[in-house]
């Protein structure tokens, strides 16, 4: 999954805390195209993660990965897996 965002078209910057410049992304400007995913399917989260696609369901079904329904189908959101992945690195660490 490549994901890129045309910038040329679509950019802001964002003056960091230490005098340094960001250039993020404004989404408002971007094309559907260039739109990363909001949310991820099981199979997605499971590739990025490196795990089997069982792993994702069993995470999601303990409530360590949060996930909502979508019609008939779960999706995962980026804030959700940011907040699963934060949540690792911390406790990898205590």
């Amino acid at each position: 999954m490549d994901y890129l965002f045309n910038l040329d078209t679509a950019r802001q910057a964002v003056d960091d805390v230490n005098g340094t410049v960001t250039i993020k992304p404004n989404v408002w400007l971007l094309t559907a195209d260039d739109m990363p995913p909001m949310l991820f399917t099981p199979e997605d989260v499971a590739k990025l993660l490196h795990v089997g696609r069982p792993m994702v369901y069993n995470l999601m079904n303990s409530g360590e990965l949060r996930s909502m329904k979508v019609g008939r189908c779960r999706r995962i959101s980026a804030r959700a897996l940011a907040d699963y992945v934060a949540a690792m690195d911390q406790e990898a660490f205590q």
